[in-house]
């Protein structure tokens, strides 16, 4: 690789130096952030509870159409052969 002159280097350095201040001039300049609406934060509140209230009736609801009977013994559970 041939090696680069005074001129060539000196360029590269304030090309370096120009691009690193316009980088920290965006980074440092404010950002308008707009507020939250209320609006879809109740909405996902409300939607997180519909779960929720789904899930749990869905439980009940299995856990009525299934009697589970505890064996008295552990005999009972094994299979016959």
């Amino acid at each position: 690789m041939a090696q680069l002159t005074v001129e060539e280097r000196r360029r590269i350095f304030v090309n370096r130096q120009r691009n690193g201040r316009e980088l920290l001039t965006r980074l440092s300049a404010p950002v308008a952030v707009s507020k939250p609406h209320p609006a879809p934060l109740q909405l996902r509140r409300m939607f997180e509870i519909m779960v929720v209230a789904a899930l749990l009736t869905a439980g009940w609801l299995v856990s009525q159409s299934i009697a589970f009977q505890v064996p008295a013994s552990l005999a009972e559970m094994l299979p016959r052969l």
